[in-house]
């Protein structure tokens, strides 16, 4: 059965992108203070400005109420005995990776700031051609599945994890 992510992540998303939206709605502002300070004849600089800051602001908002529990949805994981299945997606897209068990070289849990304020992990699973990520876990949940992950992994001999 897939499992979901914890439902804290939601909150994490809408902070995130929130600060990120905010960002960029201050990049926004830079022509607006140009033409204030040093072109006061560029009219058409103040109307581009804010029509930028509407754009930044509307999609910020649409994302922050809408969707991240679209993106919630469409996040999951299933361990199996000899795969680990991701499903994750967005708005428009529905995506997944199968990674092999036998493939995978190193697993990493992760924290930042917020997501340890909000009892969220990050694990990150390396095989040799990509790196995978379960965003949205709790601390226990991740150091749970990573156990699980590398206890799997080392099943036949002539994997990465040694003892």
């Amino acid at each position: 059965m897939e499992q979901k992510l914890h439902p804290n992540v939601i909150r994490y998303w809408q902070i995130t992108f929130g600060i990120h939206t905010f960002k960029w709605i201050l990049i926004g502002c830079i022509p607006l203070m140009i033409r204030i300070i040093w072109l006061p004849a560029w009219g058409w600089l103040t109307i581009i400005s804010c029509l930028v800051e509407f754009y930044f602001i509307t999609k910020g908002l649409a994302f922050i109420c809408f969707g991240v529990y679209r993106k919630y949805s469409r996040r999951s994981y299933l361990l199996g005995d000899e795969e680990l299945m991701i499903r994750w997606g967005n708005v428009w897209s529905d995506n997944s990776s199968i990674i092999p068990l036998s493939r995978v070289q190193h697993v990493d849990q992760e924290q930042n700031m917020l997501a340890k304020r909000l009892g969220l992990s990050e694990l990150t699973i390396t095989t040799a051609g990509d790196h995978h990520f379960i965003v949205g876990l709790t601390e226990e949940d991740a150091a749970l599945l990573r156990r699980q992950i590398i206890e799997l992994s080392k099943l036949d001999n002539k994997d990465a994890y040694y003892d």
